[in-house]
């Protein structure tokens, strides 16, 4: 039997929201309490990645979320260059990815 995981990769993508940040706390009585979000401001980034079994391929962080565009930007720009001919990409039901650029072309 042949052995295939070098064949596969795990499409996935996590995100981190500033705005989860505590805006209350305590301070020393009268003194006010000062703090500072990161980036100075809020915002949320998304990080994607190609999990293979021996390593991370086509690592990308997006300043946002994730929608249909930067997906498909994604796989254009990041995964397919990584790809080999008879890999396969597993992808979880995120509405970004079942977007008409993300699905696989015919060659």
């Amino acid at each position: 039997m042949t052995n295939h995981l070098d064949r596969l990769a795990f499409i996935d993508e996590t995100s981190v929201k500033t705005n989860m940040v505590k805006t209350t706390g305590w301070a020393p009585r009268g003194q006010r309490l000062l703090d500072r979000a990161p980036f100075r401001h809020w915002r949320t980034q998304t990080f994607i990645g190609a999990l293979r079994h021996d390593r991370l391929d086509a690592p990308w962080v997006l300043d946002g979320a994730m929608n249909a565009e930067m997906f498909e930007l994604y796989i254009e720009t990041q995964l397919v260059p990584t790809l080999r001919e008879g890999d396969v990409v597993i992808l979880d039901n995120l509405s970004s990815h079942k977007s008409p650029g993300g699905r696989p072309r015919d060659a």
